[in-house]
């Protein structure tokens, strides 16, 4: 298929979707958004016609083939993502998550530096209804056949305002990685950075964004890739309640008679 082919059918293909799109804008909504150098975004909902996971709540799996057909400069061997939305406790302190992951190449022997874009949210999150909370990000990758270019970053986003598509919201400290230059494996993992939220509404929305970055293809046999993961969780920490704070006091009232009681004994 020729590239302007390619791309002819990838814009019909986002005007079809941007109709659902736009239809489901007003409830919530968990999709995948692909964009790539030069491309139309590419949306993906689940248990729309890219995903071929109809079945689990909150878990959407890629047909590749499918979205690479849209594709000029990249090819998916894998992409999905998973909301715990659906299957949390609402109005709970249940932990609320939203994790992407993948498996990424350049198509073989391309000049040039292109990235790719995707971006995983959900919108309508009920729990945890308690505050203070915080934002949680963690990361991977696995880079191989690595030239100069090449990078991963990856960003999670707190959205109070529970918009469709989301808004910039809160933003996470900003994830990467800039492999060095061989055929790898060249792995790194963050386990963890932690966004302070504060006091904030339900409901709201979670996303968060890899973009991948990859240099130019020397060839076609052992092409550029990153396996990729990406997660986002909001959890909170309840304020402990009034008699809670009764209990408390008679607990440390309690130590102290009986720690005045045995100095008596003692003297």
């Amino acid at each position: 298929m020729t590239h302007r082919a390619r791309r002819w059918l990838a814009l019909v293909a986002v005007g079809a979707l941007a109709v659902g799109f736009g239809a489901r804008s007003a409830r919530a909504d968990f999709e995948i958004l692909v964009t790539e150098t030069g491309g139309p975004t590419i949306p993906i909902m689940d248990d729309g016609p890219f995903d071929t996971n109809t079945t689990d709540p909150g878990v959407i799996t890629v047909n590749t083939a499918l979205l690479n057909g849209l594709l000029t400069h990249f090819t998916f061997s894998d992409l999905g993502a998973e909301s715990n939305r659906l299957t949390g406790t609402p109005f709970s302190n249940d932990v609320a998550s939203l994790s992407q992951t993948g498996s990424v190449s350049r198509i073989g022997n391309l000049a040039g530096t292109f990235t790719v874009s995707i971006t995983a949210f959900d919108t309508d999150y009920t729990f945890p209804a308690a505050d203070p909370k915080t934002m949680t990000t963690s990361a991977s990758d696995t880079f191989r056949n690595t030239t100069a270019g090449d990078s991963r970053t990856f960003q999670s986003f707190f959205d109070p305002n529970n918009l469709t598509p989301p808004g910039p919201g809160v933003a996470s400290p900003l994830l990467a990685f800039i492999p060095p230059n061989g055929s790898g494996p060249f792995s790194t993992s963050n386990p963890g950075v932690t966004t302070p939220l504060g006091t904030q509404p339900i409901p709201f929305g979670i996303s968060n964004t890899t973009v991948i970055t990859l240099g130019s293809s020397t060839s076609s046999t052992a092409a550029q890739r990153d396996q990729f993961t990406g997660a986002t969780s909001i959890s909170a920490r309840p304020v402990p309640e009034p008699g809670s704070f009764a209990l408390v006091g008679l607990g440390l009232g309690c130590a102290a008679v009986g720690a005045r009681a045995r100095r008596r004994r003692s003297a």
